[in-house]
């Protein structure tokens, strides 16, 4: 028997969780939570940045880019903490739009990526969109709240392994 399924088998021996014990383990688990509050929050910038004919996800590409003079896309992915197919099918529709484009890099075998003209005019479109957005969860988080929420969560990003993680760090 392999060692996957003798896991499997003992799993079934042992006493499955109840609704309750599920409940508060969802309740108070970090992914479950932090997923939920990602999808409200992106929800929310979506509707509002489609005004200006943008995704979260597209306006944060651009974001990203427009504070930079282009990034590799190595560099790039690791910044946005996306793996590299995502973060190549991010930038497809952008450089059709001619938002993006490829420029030589200094490593002559690695993409980067710049903002171009056209998508920086489509960032001056969205950004007072973005401010007022912004400026809406400030007031809804209240400031002093999201300054520590957003300190907490760049400090995950910072670390990502867990397991190294100290409390000193938060």
């Amino acid at each position: 028997m392999s060692k996957k399924l003798q896991n499997t088998t003992a799993r079934k021996s042992e006493k499955f969780p109840s609704k309750a014990d599920m409940l508060s383990a969802g309740l108070s688990c970090v992914n479950f939570n932090l997923r939920r509050a990602s999808r409200a929050v992106t929800q929310f910038y979506d509707r509002e940045l489609e005004k200006a004919g943008l995704t979260s996800q597209r306006f944060s590409l651009l974001h990203t880019l427009g504070a930079t003079d282009g990034l590799g896309l190595a560099e790039l992915a690791d910044l946005l903490v996306l793996d590299r197919t995502t973060l190549i099918r991010n930038l497809t529709p952008l450089e059709e739009l001619g938002y993006v484009a490829d420029v030589p890099s200094e490593n002559k075998r690695a993409r980067k990526v710049i903002l171009t003209q056209k998508g920086l005019e489509a960032l001056r479109i969205a950004y007072p969109i973005w401010e007022e957005a912004q400026a809406a969860v400030t007031e809804a988080m209240g400031e002093d709240d999201l300054k520590r929420l957003l300190k907490r969560l760049n400090s995950i990003v910072r670390k990502r392994n867990f397991k190294e993680f100290s409390k000193s760090e938060y």
